[in-house]
């Protein structure tokens, strides 16, 4: 039964590539990856560094670990003087005998409104992606397939564009809508051609103050994340606790997939995360559940304040 599942996933992965896109269950901490118009949103300089293990203890027959890995680090900041945000964002996945290594730059523009602490931005990116597959680590239930002919290590890049919306009221409510690999471009690795599937990502938070009493405040922040390639679905639900904007505690559940837990703290700019993810679909039998951690900093900007001249009469 293993054996089949371990098959399953590298079919998944290799022939089938549906919802291979790196995996966040803290997705809430930074929207740069799915959406390029959330960079600079808020108006910092902000580096962040994912780290997730996948389906922890799933290995092949020969005991090699081939749990999904994936690490993102990414920054982003506002460009004031252009009403814009710039970000950059390098993803490391790599799932059994795939290995992903890829670089998006993002740029929005950012729209104004009246109210200051609301905010609208249209935003697209441009990724460049190295995919690579270790043929001779793959073993088939029917060998002596004519398009799976190589022995070795075989590689293609692969570019493509994002774009994306995004909408937020501080410590309101936001939302954002993106569509990602939309050229679905393609690239010959091997014998086989890839091809990256066109995803679609809608999210969205909400922010209920239970209490405020000076400088405490208290949220609760349920949010929501909807990927679909118009094909398959996969919706993930969070709810979370925020206290003094320091702490934060929160539970998310992903459809036919896991339940997570996960907690975090920030402290002068720094944040920390991590979640972990009890395994509920059919891999529950083999998988050990999935860890994640979170590492970030935001340095706080402000946006030159321009003199304007004036007239006085004492000097006329």
């Amino acid at each position: 039964m293993k054996k089949i599942i371990i098959l399953n996933i590298c079919l998944l992965w290799f022939v089938f590539p549906a919802f291979n896109q790196v995996q966040l269950s803290q997705y809430f901490l930074d929207g740069t990856l799915y959406n390029p118009a959330f960079a600079g949103s808020q108006d910092a300089v902000c580096t962040n560094v994912f780290g997730r293990q996948q389906w922890l203890g799933l290995t092949d027959s020969n005991g090699n670990n081939i749990s999904p890995q994936s690490l993102v680090f990414n920054i982003h900041a506002p460009i004031f003087s252009l009403h814009s945000g710039l970000g950059m964002n390098v993803i490391y996945d790599k799932a059994g005998f795939e290995t992903s290594l890829g670089v998006k730059i993002s740029y929005n523009y950012r729209f104004s409104l009246k109210d200051e602490n609301k905010s609208f931005a249209v935003g697209i990116a441009g990724s460049m992606l190295n995919k690579s597959i270790d043929f001779s680590q793959l073993t088939f239930e029917q060998p002596g397939d004519p398009f799976l002919t190589s022995k070795q290590k075989e590689s293609g890049v692969i570019p493509d564009i994002d774009l994306g919306i995004e909408y937020q009221q501080l410590k309101k409510v936001y939302f954002g809508v993106s569509a990602i690999n939309l050229m679905e471009s393609s690239a010959n690795i091997g014998n086989v051609k890839y091809r990256q599937n066109r995803y679609f990502y809608a999210t969205t938070g909400y922010y209920f103050n239970l209490a405020a009493r000076g400088n405490k405040s208290l949220y609760i922040i349920p949010s929501l994340l909807v990927k679909s390639d118009l094909n398959n679905m996969q919706i993930d639900i969070n709810s979370r606790i925020e206290y003094n904007s320091v702490y934060w505690a929160g539970v998310s559940w992903r459809y036919q997939d896991a339940a997570a837990l996960m907690a975090g703290v920030t402290l002068k700019g720094l944040r920390i995360g991590a979640s972990y993810d009890l395994t509920t679909g059919n891999l529950s039998k083999v998988s050990n559940g999935s860890i994640e951690f979170f590492l970030g900093y935001c340095y706080t900007i402000q946006p030159k304040v321009k003199l304007s001249s004036f007239y006085n009469t004492r000097y006329l």
